[in-house]
């Protein structure tokens, strides 16, 4: 080898110029490299000869994994895509679970996967409890450089091998990729929700929504549908839990026990009977009977004091979540119908649960049995629905709930979401006065307009200040074949324009309501 070298020195050609490269390495370089292969001594063209199989082997190595590489990292991709495509259907579905997920895993994987295979297989696994998804990929790549070895070292083909890598060990490499999506509330398993489902149940509910059914028929399978992903079964973690504010043209807080403790124990003494209602006003001491200058003509209604239905209500904190344990902050109270009706469109005697709020809960079965009683109500008050969407999530609202769980938990809690869903079908028209409907409000009853406006201004307000810091509570809204302005207000309300939805139909509204559900609940992928 020496010798060769030498030989190699001495027979160089001189130089004819000066060297233009710089320091002259590279040109120097260059002409060794011509003439070393130009050689025709023995041991050079041999030593070039054998050096030339090692490097065309390295290089076509190095094609073949980068290829192998290549199709493992989309394969990876194609999986992830799969196990969370498996996992989205079944927070959904309540029956075929499996193979529902199994065939949208498949449909996936098939339209992400690799195409620069001979053959890619997938393989679905789901565990017992249906919580967890793991999907398997299985190609085989063709290895040509590879399988260029097999006169070296001969061996025969994997038994599972395709057509076309048969015969040869090294004609493909196969490669075995994986993934598992988990179903977690919270996002990622560790955040905990607070949600409150404000729900339109106005008469205008009554509509149809297509394929036969109701608005309010559709709202209730779209509204079972979000409980069924957003309420985790395990609560010994992070904890998920919904509560529901029906509203029409007020809202039913469930009890007269509860409606006393927010709008203020009644008169007492005096104005108990319709022959001798109350004509003065005063906030925070509602009469058992008022009587009101109708909204038009002469004359007067008298009304009785609804026990279980409130209103707005006025002052500093009309439109913040301030406990109303001063007479001031006190919630208005409602007096409505016809002339001696003696309560509010909201309320069913015969069942304290229709139309009435649920706070907090993560009782699944209570809470769908409690969107099976929604009824159909009166007009259109969607600021008292936001502002109860509200309360429901404030944590100076805790002593109002009899359940200790039910209190919600201090905001800026740590890995703590708080989030309002808010869907209406209609147009907000719908204010008081002195606790009854003002004059410029649909239906009307009494001489008085609106003590603080519009029900669109109050809703605007309350939106807004509901979204700011500290309180940073996350709202959706959802427009049910609403109006141009209707859709303008909601958009307005929600945390951005990801956060509003059209729905056209009562299909569009359950599609709303299962990918409100989706963003709160991401799934999670754990491998």
């Amino acid at each position: 080898m020496s010798a060769s070298c030498q030989q190699l020195d001495h027979t160089a050609p001189p130089r004819s110029g000066p060297d233009k490269s710089r320091h002259g390495r590279p040109s120097r370089r260059i002409g060794l490299l011509r003439r070393f292969s130009r050689n025709e001594d023995g041991g050079v063209a041999m030593l070039f000869g054998l050096l030339v199989i090692p490097l065309t082997a390295f290089v076509g190595l190095a094609v073949d994994f980068g290829r192998v590489y290549s199709i493992a990292s989309h394969n990876q991709v194609a999986l992830d895509s799969a196990a969370l495509a498996a996992g989205r259907v079944a927070q959904v579905e309540t029956s075929d679970v499996v193979n529902k997920a199994s065939a949208a895993a498949t449909t996936y994987f098939n339209q992400s996967k690799p195409k620069d295979v001979v053959i890619s297989t997938l393989e679905f696994s789901p565990n017992a409890a249906q919580t967890q998804f793991t999907v398997t990929a299985t190609s085989w790549v063709r290895t040509p450089f590879l399988g260029a070895l097999n006169f070296l070292f001969h061996q025969g083909s994997d038994a599972a091998a395709p057509a076309g890598c048969q015969g040869n060990h090294y004609a493909c490499m196969k490669i075995t990729t994986t993934a598992t999506a988990e179903l977690k509330a919270g996002g990622n398993g560790e955040s905990s929700l607070e949600i409150s489902m404000v729900l339109d149940v106005t008469g205008s509910m009554s509509g149809s929504a297509g394929s036969g059914q109701t608005k309010l028929e559709a709202l209730k399978l779209a509204a079972k549908d979000l409980i069924d992903i957003v309420v985790w079964d395990d609560q010994s973690g992070a904890t998920s839990k919904l509560a529901i504010v029906p509203f029409a043209d007020a809202v039913n807080v469930g009890s007269a026990t509860l409606a006393n403790s927010v709008r203020g124990n009644l008169k007492t003494g005096s104005c108990l009977t319709s022959s001798s209602p109350c004509t003065s006003w005063t906030w925070g001491t509602p009469a058992t009977w008022y009587k009101f200058t109708k909204a038009s003509g002469s004359g007067s209604y008298t009304y009785k004091v609804s026990d279980r239905c409130v209103s707005e209500r006025t002052g500093t904190n009309a439109y913040t979540d301030v406990a109303p344990s001063a007479a001031a902050d006190k919630i208005g109270p409602v007096y409505a119908g016809t002339n001696g009706t003696t309560d509010c469109s909201m309320v069913d005697t015969s069942d304290a649960e229709i139309n009435s709020i649920q706070p907090l809960s993560s009782d699944k079965t209570m809470l769908k049995r409690r969107i099976d009683k929604l009824d159909y109500a009166g007009s259109t008050a969607g600021h008292i629905g936001a502002a109860w969407g509200w309360y429901m999530l404030s944590p100076n609202w805790g002593s109002y709930w009899s359940s200790s769980s039910s209190i919600p938990q201090p905001y800026g809690t740590d890995k703590l979401k708080k989030i309002m869903i808010l869907m209406t079908d209609g147009d907000y028209n719908t204010q008081f006065c002195k606790g009854a409907r003002a004059k410029d409000s649909y239906n009307a009853l009494i001489n008085c307009n609106g003590t603080n406006g519009s029900s669109n201004t109050q809703a605007a307000t309350l939106c807004t200040n509901m979204k700011a810091s500290p309180n940073n509570v996350e709202i959706f809204t959802i427009g049910f074949m609403v109006s141009s302005s209707a859709k303008t207000r909601l958009q307005a309300c929600a945390t951005d324009s990801s956060h509003y939805y059209d729905a056209s139909s009562g299909d569009a509204l359950r599609a709303a309501f299962r990918d409100i559900a989706l963003k709160i609940s991401t799934l999670r992928l754990t491998q």
